[in-house]
């Protein structure tokens, strides 16, 4: 790659007793060129992107003017500060307060006489006080220069890092609207579901209940059915009459599901060794050949007679289940 050309630092330095360009390493000795001063770590050597021509330029005129001015004083530092931030490539923006660290380091090891104890050792007073009149008003020049860029340039970042940080608590505020919200949900889900456990639990209590006065109604209509002196004139009184084994106790609820789950839910001895004995009573009642006992004088018809024969085929399954379990 060809060197850029460099602009020469002007002859200010060379009547002075420190070079800034060599002092601050300007030149990239590895480019032989004026590059970024800031230390490239994936590279794990000195950045070699090139600076803005209008920065280099800057540089190269605060260079002129540095070995005028003394190092002590608020302007040094000042413009000091200024070459550093404009000799680093967009990437090393963050690394000038090292570099200015390095430098001001760098001079501070020269031991630079005063402004007073290089005049003395001037050969002519008039060109002392003409270097020192021009050199005053460039550097008053571009101090204020400097101050004022450096000055728009902090209330830049002021605002940039004013507007990160609103920008920080508005994010913050969002997430704790969220979370809220998404606590507020926990919390009304948690309440909702111990609502409907609750419910669960009260539904279950109130079907066991009912199931138990279904079964308690069962054997007592039962006993009454047994004791009764009316006798039904027709197959509707008979169907009426008779307690069947549902939990409504109705003939038109009469399935083969409804059955089973009747002695299922409602018998008190479902699950234990007593069912079978409770079945083989039922079984006995349900027989069809019973059938004559429940209708009385009335001559069942074919849907009766389905009935009786579906009741007689669950409660014979539910006493053989029984019988296993007896035997298990």
């Amino acid at each position: 790659m060809k060197a850029e050309a460099q602009t020469p630092v002007p002859s200010a330095c060379k009547t002075t007793q420190w070079d800034p360009e060599a002092i601050l390493g300007i030149i990239n000795l590895d480019r032989g060129s004026f590059t970024c001063v800031g230390y490239a770590p994936s590279k794990r050597r000195r950045c070699r992107n090139p600076i803005a021509r209008n920065d280099r330029a800057f540089v190269y005129g605060l260079l002129e003017l540095l070995p005028l001015m003394d190092p002590s004083s608020r302007k040094f530092a000042t413009l000091l500060e200024e070459a550093a931030y404009r000799s680093l490539c967009w990437r090393h923006g963050n690394q000038a307060g090292d570099i200015l660290k390095k430098w001001e380091a760098s001079i501070t090891a020269l031991n630079l006489p005063t402004p007073q104890a290089r005049e003395k050792n001037k050969q002519s007073q008039s060109h002392t006080k003409k270097s020192q009149s021009t050199g005053s008003y460039y550097t008053r020049y571009t101090y204020e220069h400097v101050k004022t860029e450096q000055d728009h340039r902090e209330a830049q970042q002021d605002q940039q890092r004013k507007s990160r940080q609103e920008e920080q608590d508005k994010k913050k505020k969002e997430q704790e609207r969220r979370d809220k919200e998404a606590h507020e949900r926990r919390q009304q889900e948690a309440q909702k579901r111990k609502e409907r456990e609750q419910q669960a639990r009260e539904q279950a209590i109130k079907e066991r209940r009912e199931w138990q006065q279904a079964w308690q109604n069962y054997v007592t209509k039962w006993a009454a059915f047994k004791e009764a002196k009316h006798e039904p004139s027709t197959v509707q009184q008979a169907q009426a009459l008779i307690p069947w084994p549902v939990k409504s106790g109705l003939f038109r609820d009469l399935t083969s599901a409804h059955v089973r789950s009747f002695y299922g839910e409602a018998c008190p001895d479902a699950k234990t060794t007593a069912m079978f004995k409770t079945m083989q009573r039922e079984s006995l009642k349900w027989h069809p050949d019973k059938m004559v006992n429940l209708y009385r004088n009335c001559a069942p018809g074919d849907a009766d007679k389905m009935v009786i024969g579906m009741i007689c085929r669950v409660v014979l399954e539910l006493r053989g289940e029984a019988k296993t379990m007896v035997s298990g």
